[in-house]
């Protein structure tokens, strides 16, 4: 693979890159609707049921931490074709698993299969299509993973409610055996020309040379905030559309189809936007505009689905603005740790949105006015963190 692919090339290469990529949230997303359902089987409360969700993510968290490093010593083939054999392995094991612990340890194989699928498929964007074209390139692709996560919850809730929850987990290993037959045919070495030698320099100095600039820090501290907003939310929502206002699994998970869809109209604002502004800038700025309003609505004891999920459309706007603009410059921070940069600030990320999840969970029984608190907080982080990333453009 090259610069100079035809048509037919790029569109197999970003297709097959956007499904692996997809691994990672599918694992999510797919299984949100269905968290009710796994408390009630287990017999556990909603803060435990949730760290099904919070436990993935801190898994995908550390799993990019190693996945990052490997990929620019290694090589990005190795990685990505390792980390989707282990979330196959992970999500068998979830479909069987006996007890909630059992459940939590099959979840954290799946997440690091998946986290080494979300940081190479990133990584090589960068590596085919060169800084120039790739953040227009990663908003294509993020369209296209996110039309699976987008489709996950509904189909997540309708296999809950017509086979178990069990069977999610099912579908998540079908998912990730294709992916794997995909990447080990469509997809070759893209890092050779970049891979650093082992001994060049140690991991802790790379991390040291990152936390040295300044636009990868704020620009992570965006995506941490922003991130930590919308999975607060994901984690909650379910319990509050089914608890609270009596939706099926399957309903619940339409409802956030339509943030999903929201999400999906960012990524093809970026192009346009970045031409005259910064959709970095204006995609958290639609996040905290979101967040208040829902505060709002709460506080005036306007209650429904709509009121819920509404205002939240603009925080599913805003991250489809603002992570591909992130994620395109956090990859190009440092010369030769594109995969390291990348991996490091997607682990802080999941890091984050998993820590907030749980802190939220601590909180249950939720209602839309405590959400919507948290979620203001985490907005208003992600805006001042971004208008901080802008002003270093240009500078570490």
């Amino acid at each position: 693979m090259n610069k100079a692919d035809q048509p037919a090339g790029y569109r197999v290469t970003i297709l097959t890159l956007a499904a692996i990529a997809a691994m990672g949230s599918m694992a999510i997303h797919m299984l949100v609707p269905a968290l009710p359902l796994i408390a009630a089987d287990f017999a556990i409360g909603e803060a435990r049921a949730q760290q099904v969700v919070s436990v993935y993510l801190a898994g995908l968290a550390a799993g990019q931490l190693v996945a990052g490093p490997l990929a620019d010593r290694l090589g990005r083939r190795p990685v990505m074709l390792s980390g989707l054999t282990l979330y196959i392995l992970g999500s068998a094991a979830a479909a069987f698993a006996a007890k909630p612990e059992w459940l939590l340890l099959a979840r954290l194989v799946q997440a690091l299969g998946g986290a080494c699928g979300v940081v190479t498929a990133r990584v090589m964007v960068g590596d085919v299509f060169g800084q120039a074209r790739a953040a227009g390139v990663q908003a294509t692709l993020m369209t296209i993973v996110l039309i699976s996560p987008a489709i996950a919850p509904v189909i997540g809730g309708a296999v809950a409610d017509f086979a178990g929850w069990r069977a999610v987990f099912g579908l998540l290993a079908c998912a990730g055996i294709m992916a794997l037959v995909a990447a080990w045919q469509r997809l070759a070495e893209t890092g050779a020309g970049q891979r650093r030698p082992a001994q060049a320099r140690s991991l802790l100095g790379d991390y040291a040379q990152l936390a040295r600039n300044r636009r990868f820090v704020l620009t992570t501290l965006t995506l941490c905030a922003a991130s930590s907003g919308l999975y607060m939310f994901l984690g909650a929502a379910p319990f509050l559309l089914v608890h609270r206002f009596g939706l099926s699994s399957a309903e619940a998970g339409l409802a956030l189809l339509v943030i999903a869809a929201a999400s999906i109209g960012g990524t093809r604002l970026v192009v346009p936007v970045e031409r005259r502004f910064s959709a970095l800038i204006l995609g958290t700025a639609s996040s905290a505009t979101g967040a208040s309003i829902a505060f709002v609505l709460a506080l005036s004891g306007i209650e429904g689905v709509v009121p819920l999920i509404a205002p939240i459309t603009l925080l599913g706007l805003g991250a489809g603005l603002a992570g591909p603009v992130a994620f395109n410059a956090v990859a190009f921070a440092e010369a030769g740790l594109a995969a390291t940069a990348t991996s490091l600030a997607g682990a802080l990320q999941m890091l984050a949105s998993g820590t907030a999840m749980t802190l939220l969970g601590l909180l249950a029984p939720l209602d839309p006015l405590r959400v919507a608190c948290a979620l203001v907080l985490a907005a208003g982080i992600a805006l001042a963190s971004a208008l901080g990333a802008h002003a270093t453009r240009g500078a570490k």
